[in-house]
């Protein structure tokens, strides 16, 4: 059960890089691993579950609760 007022799930959008890119940047410093789930979307769950989607625009990340 989550608990409440906890971070569940952050969205973000590849930005100005390649979905591969991202990727490999977080990997690189963080050690983060992906699943992908289609050629547009890539999730990790490290302690906090999200993922990136590279065929959004450039915008804020999606928080949520």
């Amino acid at each position: 059960m989550k608990k409440t007022g906890k971070l569940d799930y952050l969205e973000m959008a590849a930005g100005g890089g390649t979905l591969d890119s991202v990727k490999s940047f977080y990997s690189a410093a963080f050690g983060w691993t992906f699943t992908d789930y289609g050629p547009g979307y890539s999730a990790f769950d490290e302690g906090i579950e999200g993922g990136f989607q590279s065929d959004a625009p450039a915008a804020k990340p999606l928080p949520v609760l």
